[in-house]
């Protein structure tokens, strides 16, 4: 880790920017490109989730930018971790590739902006300018398409939490991890008949006739998941 800690806490400058990357050479090459602005500071680069975790706890910072994919903590990891410590800090991910699911998560720990490190360096550089701002920064169609996919998977999944209960719910997910009525009436200490009850409501209400529809929903809109 490479930190500056000489930065006065009171002074104007208008963008402090952690830089985390596994890779030394990518770790430099983004300090270079993020120092050229002239109202910007690197408060540290850091080659490690740990160390960004520690100058973030100790230094005055706006923005951290980190790539996805690094070992010991993943940059979602990284990112849980900052969200939970501090909820207003701007986190953008660098990365090569990311998938519905990685994307889905971001937003949920409110990442501001994603860059892909195949676009220009010009990219990162507005991304990180319009996150500073309070905007969010996705400019890619795919990631772009990617989020209506995943905002229609989330009304969707709203709407079916809406029409289940809570009992209903639970005995979906044990039916979709392939348990048999007998195996979740004895984990719930509820009669086999009642276990088959409920899972008619809730084919009615779904609008399907079987456990392998049920399994498949269930997967699709992670409906395990808090």
């Amino acid at each position: 880790m490479d930190s500056d800690n000489h930065q006065d806490p009171g002074s104007s400058m208008s963008g402090r920017i952690v830089i985390v990357d596994d890779h030394l050479i990518v770790l430099d090459a983004l300090c270079l490109l993020v120092s050229a602005e002239s109202d910007w500071q690197v408060v540290a680069k850091c080659s490690t989730a740990a160390e960004a975790i520690e100058v973030v706890s100790c230094e005055l910072v706006d923005v951290v930018v980190l790539d996805l994919r690094m070992p010991e903590m993943t940059g979602l990891e990284l990112v849980r971790r900052l969200h939970e410590d501090r909820p207003e800090l701007a986190c953008v991910i660098l990365t090569a590739d990311i998938t519905d699911e990685e994307l889905a998560e971001a937003m949920r720990n409110d990442v501001r902006g994603v860059v892909l490190k195949e676009q220009a360096p010009s990219v990162l550089i507005d991304c990180i300018r319009a996150v500073m701002g309070g905007s969010a920064y996705l400019v890619d169609q795919s990631l772009s398409a990617a989020i209506d996919r995943i905002r229609e998977r989330d009304v969707e999944r709203r709407s079916v939490m809406q029409k289940l209960t809570p009992r209903e719910l639970e005995i979906s997910g044990l039916a979709a991890e392939g348990l048999r009525s007998r195996e979740i009436a004895a984990q719930l200490g509820i009669t086999p008949g009642t276990v088959k009850l409920h899972l008619h409501s809730v084919y009615s209400k779904l609008n399907i006739t079987t456990r392998v529809e049920l399994a498949n929903i269930s997967q699709r809109l992670q409906l395990g998941s808090d």
